[in-house]
């Protein structure tokens, strides 16, 4: 049982450490965005106001934008922020699913409602597909884990009360519910 559970943790972590590094990615990728239009913006204007000036100073300028934009440009071609984060919230999903199936394993294994061989085979099975998406999924960064620690941890993102849940439940399936 206390492999499962470490097995577990390690899951949990893992699935929280790409929820993060997903939020990053996008917020990278919607920065990076915005530069660009800003950039694309203002080469656009300096070619405007280059045309309608006979002042060589704005050709200048706007060869300056233009030269930026190009390069940061280039920069993008580098780095795509925005697949990063479909590949970051395809792992969270998955591993979200084997969590899920450990939480299970962990209850069938407290009622024993399991063989040792079942156990074991079930067990096997959530660490085979946990590797799998270890494997392919993309790198995590150590600000994107310290994220997930501290979610983890401080803000207890998997920790629900027993009022918390009964508010999304029916009166009938609640385990605080008033006996009248």
């Amino acid at each position: 049982m206390d492999l499962i559970r470490e097995e577990f943790g390690r899951v949990a972590y893992t699935h929280k450490t790409h929820e993060k590094a997903r939020e990053e990615c996008s917020r990278k990728a919607f920065v990076s965005q915005w530069v660009n239009i800003i950039f694309n913006a203002l080469t656009f204007g300096g070619v405007l106001t280059s045309l309608q000036s006979e002042n060589r100073a704005f050709l200048y300028v706007a060869l300056g934008f233009a030269t930026l934009t190009a390069g940061y440009t280039l920069y993008q071609l580098s780095f795509n922020p925005r697949q990063e984060a479909v590949e970051h919230r395809e792992a969270a999903k998955s591993l979200l699913r084997i969590r899920d199936s450990y939480v299970h394993l962990l209850a069938d294994v407290k009622g024993h409602a399991l063989s040792a061989k079942e156990i074991r085979v079930r067990r096997e099975e959530l660490s085979t597909r946990a590797q799998e998406v270890y494997f392919t999924a993309p790198d995590t960064s150590s600000k994107a884990y310290r994220l997930a620690q501290r979610a983890l941890k401080e803000q207890e993102d998997l920790t629900f009360s027993d009022e918390e849940i009964d508010k999304f439940l029916p009166r009938n399936l609640r385990k605080n519910a008033c006996r009248r």
